[in-house]
C-alpha cells in the first residue's frame, strides 16, 4: 500500500512540476499539493521523492545591465519596496527578448504591493511608444492618482513624452541611481525569472511565439506562481485574500 501511495504521489509531483514549467521546488510543490489537491503531505517526503525522481526547480541568475543617464528624477522610492495598498508604488523597466538575430523589447509594470505584473507591452522598437503603451494599459487597471512609479534612467523614462504623461495622470516619478540595478530589484527579478522559467525553456522561434510565451508566463506568474514573500501565494491570490 505504501508503494502505491508513493507512486501516486510521484505522479502528482510530476504533474505539478510540468504544469509550473519546471520552476517549482519541493516547498512550492508541497504547498500546491496541500492547497489545490487537499492532501496532507510532509515537505521532507516531497523532497525525498523529488530526489528519487532526479528533478529540482530550475534556478536563475540575475542579469545586470547598464543604466543610462538622462533628464533624471529623484530616487523617491529609495528601495522601500514594502507597501500596504495596491497601485501605491509601481516599478517599470525594459528588457530584451531575442528571436534568432531579431531583438524584441518588453516593457512591464509591476505593482510592489503584491509583485503583480499589471501591464506590459512588446515591440520591435525600443522607443517612447513602448513605455507609453505599457503606462496607458496600467492606468486602466487601477487608480493611479498620486501613484509613485519607479524606473531606471533609460532615455524612454527621461523623455518629455513620458514625463508629460505621468503629469497628466497625476503620477509621481522616481528613478534609480545611475548604474544601480538594486534600486529596481523587484522588476529586474521578474525579468530574470521570465527568461529562465519560460523563454529559455520553450525557446520561441517566431515573434508570435514570443508574444504567446510572454502572455502565458505572465498569466502563470500572476495567478499561479507561489512566492515566499507573499505567504506562499501567487500575486493575485495574495491580493484577493488580503482584500
Amino acid at each position: 500500500m505504501k508503494e502505491k501511495d508513493e507512486e501516486s504521489l510521484k505522479k502528482l509531483i510530476s504533474k505539478i512540476y510540468k504544469e509550473t514549467s519546471y520552476t517549482y521546488g519541493y516547498p512550492r510543490i508541497t504547498d500546491e499539493i496541500k492547497e489545490s489537491y487537499k492532501q496532507k503531505v510532509n515537505h521532507k517526503r516531497v523532497y525525498r521523492l523529488m530526489k528519487e525522481m532526479n528533478i529540482q526547480a530550475l534556478s536563475f541568475r540575475k542579469k545586470h545591465k547598464y543604466k543610462q543617464e538622462g533628464n533624471t528624477a529623484e530616487n523617491i522610492l529609495n528601495r522601500e519596496f514594502d507597501v500596504d495598498k495596491p497601485f501605491k508604488k509601481l516599478a517599470t523597466d525594459i528588457t530584451y527578448l531575442y528571436v534568432g538575430r531579431t531583438r524584441l523589447y518588453l516593457c512591464a509594470i509591476l505593482d510592489l504591493y503584491n509583485n503583480e505584473i499589471v501591464s506590459y507591452h512588446i515591440s520591435d522598437k525600443n522607443d517612447n511608444a513602448l513605455v507609453l503603451k505599457a503606462l496607458e494599459i496600467a492606468t486602466k487597471k487601477g487608480d493611479v492618482k498620486d501613484t509613485l512609479i519607479h524606473s531606471d534612467q533609460g532615455h524612454q523614462f527621461t523623455s518629455y513624452a513620458y514625463t508629460y504623461q505621468l503629469k497628466s495622470y497625476q503620477m509621481k516619478k522616481s528613478m534609480s541611481n545611475k548604474g544601480n540595478c538594486w534600486d529596481n530589484a523587484p522588476i529586474e527579478s521578474f525579468f530574470g525569472r521570465l527568461k529562465e522559467e519560460s523563454i529559455r525553456i520553450q525557446k520561441p522561434r517566431t515573434k508570435e511565439e514570443v508574444y504567446r510565451t510572454v502572455e502565458w508566463y505572465i498569466d502563470f506568474y500572476n495567478n499561479k506562481r507561489r512566492q515566499k514573500g507573499l505567504g506562499s501565494l501567487a500575486p493575485v491570490q495574495y491580493k484577493e485574500r488580503i482584500a
